[in-house]
Order: C-alpha cells, then sequence, then structure tokens
C-alpha cells in the first residue's frame, strides 16, 4: 500500500478518535445537531475568459452563498480532495478559489496537503487579504504570492532553475572563451489574476514555462560556434463562469492557447542551421463545462455535469534533407472529448460530511493527419479515432472541530483490479 494511502487512512483514524470524544460531550449537553457552515464561500471554482464588455470591477457581495449548493451545512470551503470530477455546480475547492484569486478575500486560514507537497496561506483583513503557496513544478519548488481584494485578485508564479558557465582559455597566442547557459525543466514564470465582473467571474493565467532542460553554448575560439535550444512554452488561458449568479445551472466557457516549441539552431561564422522537433506545434482549446443540482435537501446534494473541451493542434512544418531529396512533414490534430460527471455529498452530523464522485473521459471523435512530401511523391496518412476511457472514481470524508478540519479521499481506476490504482489525497486546515 502506498504512502499516500497510509496517510489518509492515519488521518481519517484520528479525526474519528477526536470526534468520538467531542460527541461523547456534545450528546450530554444537547441532542441536537446543526450543520457546519464555518467557512462559506463565494463561489464555485472556475477558470474564466473574457465577455463582451462588462462593467468594471466590482465588489463581492458578502457571503452570497450559491444556489447551486443550498443544502444546509454543505456550501463550505473544501479542500482538493472534494470533487476531483470536476462538477461545476459544487462547492469552492481551495484550488479553485486560489485559481480566481479574489475569492479569498477575507479569509484566514492554513491549507496543508502532504499528499501533493502544497500549502497555502491567507491573511488579513476584509479590503485586502496577502496570499502565499508552496507548490511544485515538474521537480522545481514553486511560489505563489499575491493579494485578494474584493472583486479583484492577482498572483505571481514563481519556479527557477538557471545556471550560467563561463571559462576563459588563454596561451602564448591563442584566447578563447566558452559561455553555457542552461534552463531546467519546470522554470515558470506565471501572473494570474480573476476578478467579479457584475454577476460573472473572469479568470486568466499567462505564463512561460521551460518544458524540457535546454542548454546554449557560445565558443569564441577564432570562428564563433553557437549552438541555441529552445524548449519552452508560452501560452494563455481566460475563462469566465456564471458561479456568482448561478441558480439551477452552472456554466463555465473559455480557451487555452499556447506556442509549443521544439527547436535547435546550430551557427558557425557566417553559416547557419536550423532544426525542427516533432514536439513543434500551436495548440488553441476552446471548453465548456456544465453542472447541476438533480437531488437536494437540507443535509444532501447530488450533482451531474458534462465538462467538454475541442483541442486543436497545429504542428510546426519539419524538413529533411536538401535540394531535390527535401521532405516535408505537416501535421495537424483535433478532437471532441468530454467528461459526464456525478457528485454526492451528505453532512452526517455536525462534524462529518461524506462525499464521492465518479467521471470518465470520452473521447467522442478526434482526427489526426499526416502528410509527407518529397518531390512529386506523397504520402497521406489519417487517423479517426472514437473511445470512452475507463472509469475514474473516488469517496471521501470532511472532519471539522472548532477551527480543524481535516478532508481526505480515496481514489481508483475501475478498470483496474481491486485497489492496484489505488491513490490517497489529504488535506488539513487551520482556520482563524
Amino acid at each position: 500500500m502506498n504512502i499516500k494511502l497510509a496517510s489518509v487512512i492515519s488521518a481519517l483514524a484520528i479525526s474519528a478518535a477526536v470526534a468520538q470524544d467531542y460527541d461523547d460531550e456534545y450528546e450530554e449537553e444537547s441532542a441536537s445537531t446543526e450543520a457546519v457552515s464555518n467557512d462559506s464561500r463565494e463561489e464555485e471554482p472556475a477558470p474564466a475568459p473574457k465577455a463582451d464588455p462588462i462593467p468594471a470591477f466590482q465588489e463581492a457581495a458578502p457571503a452570497e452563498a450559491p444556489a447551486q449548493a443550498s443544502a444546509q451545512g454543505l456550501d463550505v470551503l473544501h479542500g482538493n480532495a472534494y470533487n476531483m470530477v470536476g462538477n461545476e455546480a459544487a462547492a469552492s475547492t481551495i484550488g479553485g478559489d486560489m485559481n480566481a484569486i479574489y475569492k479569498m478575500n477575507g479569509r484566514k486560514l492554513v491549507y496543508v496537503e502532504p499528499s501533493d507537497q502544497y500549502g497555502a496561506l491567507a491573511l488579513g483583513g476584509g479590503s485586502m487579504t496577502y496570499l502565499l503557496a508552496f507548490d511544485n513544478s515538474q521537480g522545481l519548488g514553486m511560489l505563489t504570492a499575491g493579494i485578494a481584494m474584493k472583486g479583484f485578485g492577482v498572483a505571481l508564479d514563481v519556479a527557477l532553475d538557471k545556471r550560467w558557465e563561463s571559462n576563459e582559455r588563454e596561451t602564448a597566442n591563442t584566447k578563447s572563451t566558452t559561455d553555457e547557459s542552461t534552463t531546467r525543466a519546470g522554470d515558470i514564470l506565471a501572473v494570474r489574476v480573476g476578478a467579479l465582473l457584475g454577476g460573472i467571474d473572469l479568470t486568466g493565467r499567462l505564463y512561460w514555462l521551460t518544458w524540457q532542460t535546454e542548454t546554449d553554448t557560445e565558443n569564441d575560439a577564432g570562428a564563433k560556434v553557437e549552438h541555441d535550444e529552445d524548449y519552452w512554452t508560452l501560452g494563455a488561458d481566460i475563462a469566465l463562469s456564471n458561479g456568482p449568479s448561478a441558480k439551477n445551472l452552472a456554466w463555465s466557457a473559455g480557451v487555452n492557447f499556447y506556442r509549443h516549441t521544439d527547436w535547435e539552431k546550430d551557427s558557425q561564422g557566417n553559416e547557419s542551421r536550423e532544426t525542427t522537433g516533432e514536439d513543434a506545434y500551436i495548440h488553441i482549446q476552446p471548453f465548456f463545462n456544465l453542472g447541476t443540482p438533480v437531488f437536494q435537501t437540507e443535509n444532501a446534494n447530488v450533482f451531474v455535469g458534462l465538462n467538454t473541451y475541442l483541442p486543436i493542434r497545429i504542428y510546426d512544418e519539419i524538413e529533411n534533407g536538401t535540394g531535390e531529396a527535401t521532405q516535408t512533414n505537416n501535421r495537424n490534430s483535433f478532437g471532441l472529448y468530454t467528461s459526464p460527471n456525478i457528485l454526492g455529498e451528505m453532512a452526517i452530523n455536525e462534524n462529518w460530511i461524506v462525499f464521492a464522485g465518479a467521471t470518465y473521459l470520452w473521447n467522442v471523435f478526434s482526427r489526426s493527419a499526416t502528410s509527407i512530401e518529397q518531390g512529386k511523391d506523397t504520402n497521406d496518412t489519417s487517423i479517426i479515432t472514437m473511445r470512452t476511457n475507463a472509469t475514474q472514481a473516488n469517496a471521501g470524508l470532511r472532519f471539522q472541530y472548532n477551527s480543524l478540519i481535516v478532508e481526505a479521499s480515496v481514489a481508483d481506476n475501475l478498470d483496474s483490479q481491486a485497489w492496484s490504482g489505488l491513490v490517497g489525497n489529504l488535506g488539513v486546515f487551520f482556520t482563524f
């Protein structure tokens, strides 16, 4: 059994012990129980793009509970163990609110997720909340720092791994220098913003990521010799959501765009040669997500949803050879993918909430095409695919005792052998 699963089981055992002590004391004082709602959220998480001119940034209405999560005691802020199926109508999570930034306004908490090596801190007053988070980017530690105001928030993500080396050699008759710079995979700089525009959430992100380690060298020993590598991704995400004004139907829509490079350039004196790799392309991906409650009582919710995206990828042309022997390779792909999902939750008593969900990825239709030309010869290949991938399911518990909140969940691929694909998620809150 892996470390994550062990940590989840341990956390649930400790939570159960604390809850038993508390329940014994509580039963002597009163037989009534009430649903807890200490961490009321403003909205469900959502990425958000930009629509037509909407009013300038407005202040969020204080603690306005969304109708789609109306069950008493269930509209609380969750950790990332909750809603792993991505249902649009579900309650807020730390990940979703940190993405929207402004939704963290007014919160005072520490959140630690040892199973995913993540931590977040929110401190400040009602007018401005200061945010600090630690995460990872391809093995590098990533720092997030930001501010959340009423109706607007901004954050900066930074992960660094750069190295510069210079060497100079000199003899009686010659002098040469070699410079080398290296940027490791995971190095990233990103800016994220979130805003409330009327009844619509807007979120955006602009980032520069080194997806593969790249090294540039320059050797000057008479004729200058250079080797440059470009393995970076420059991207932007933008999304809109009706979270603040959603009644029975919650939605989000947007687009992800990025330029993915895979280039090398060698030059010596006045001559140079550029090489394009197979992973150089432009990626455009519109998406649209829906979620709605189909069953609600005072202590239970059941949601269904559909998350859909349309990835379009246009690859750089690749040339091999010279003259009449030159071979050109052109590729492109597009598809329609959707993920139906269900999510249920129930408040057992003042301290416990149980939640569970399931989803699968349906490749409704995808097509990839390759065209190879060499002189008058051509070779065209197209592949069409339709597939329903294996179902993923998860279940978890939320325990709250005063300002301590522990959430844990386990997930498994239902197509795998029993427990063989089991993973765990554990998050702990301290609220103030």
